[in-house]
C-alpha cells in the first residue's frame, strides 16, 4: 500500500482474498485494503462489491 502512495496511485483499489488469518483482516484495511474476502465467500457476493466500490473507466 505504502509503495502504492508513493507511486502516486493511491487511487487503486486494493482488495483481496483467501485464508487469510482473522487476526490480519483488521490491520490489512488499517493500511488501506479495502476488503477481504475470506474462504466460502460466493463469487456473487464479491462481484457486486467490486460493481458498488470500483469505479469502471470506459476506453473508448
Amino acid at each position: 500500500m505504502s509503495q502504492l502512495t508513493q507511486a502516486g496511485a493511491s487511487d487503486i483499489v486494493v482488495f483481496g482474498g483467501g485464508i487469510i488469518p482473522e487476526s490480519d483482516i483488521d490491520e490489512l484495511k488499517a493500511i488501506g485494503v479495502a476488503e477481504i474476502f475470506t474462504p466460502g465467500t460466493p463469487t456473487s457476493d464479491v462481484v457486486d462489491w467490486v460493481h458498488n466500490n470500483v469505479g469502471i473507466h470506459s476506453t473508448s
